[in-house]
């Protein structure tokens, strides 16, 4: 069985997270200049259209008057990540980090209840811990027999969601 973690929004969520001012905004987070790129954009930037790997002056397009365009903070998404690693780490020997927001754990190397219950369970309280750990950021999980099958799963309850696929 592999778990799919994704952090929602990931750099986007840290800001609002750390500036209550963003919180229920659009923010975008990448490039400034002229021809910058979108690394994340909020949810509610995603609303008009913005999107990550759009070039910021189209997202500067879409987006309302008071969207916050941010440059980033590396060492600040650094530290949430290393929270949320450190977490899966718990949770089996195998954790294979694909991104700074984004890792596979492989739960059968672990003693883990497998059932579709155990792994529902498992897979809600990981979320409850991530967002307590990380001071309230979010994550959509995954719970698959194959990692493209988590992966899958984790996309289709975004943000903050969670679907097991294992059993079904």
């Amino acid at each position: 069985m592999i778990l799919h973690l994704d952090l929602d929004a990931f750099f986007a969520a840290v800001e609002q997270r750390d500036k209550p001012s963003l919180r229920g905004k659009p923010v975008i987070v990448g490039g400034t200049g002229g021809r910058g790129v979108v690394a994340t954009a909020s949810y509610e930037a995603r609303v008009f259209g913005a999107r990550s790997a759009m070039p910021t002056s189209e997202a500067r397009r879409k987006c309302p008057a008071g969207t916050a365009f941010l440059a980033g903070r590396f060492g600040a998404y650094r530290a949430s990540s290393a929270v949320v690693m450190e977490l899966l780490r718990e949770l089996s020997d195998l954790v294979e980090q694909v991104s700074i927001d984004e890792a596979y754990v492989h739960l059968a190397a672990a003693d883990h209840d497998l059932s579709a219950a155990g792994l529902t369970a498992l897979g809600k309280d990981l979320q409850s811990r991530v967002t307590e750990a990380t001071g309230g950021l979010t994550a959509a999980v995954g719970i698959a027999s194959s990692k493209m099958m988590a992966k899958i799963a984790s996309e289709l309850d975004k943000p903050g969601g969670q679907c097991d696929r294992a059993r079904q």
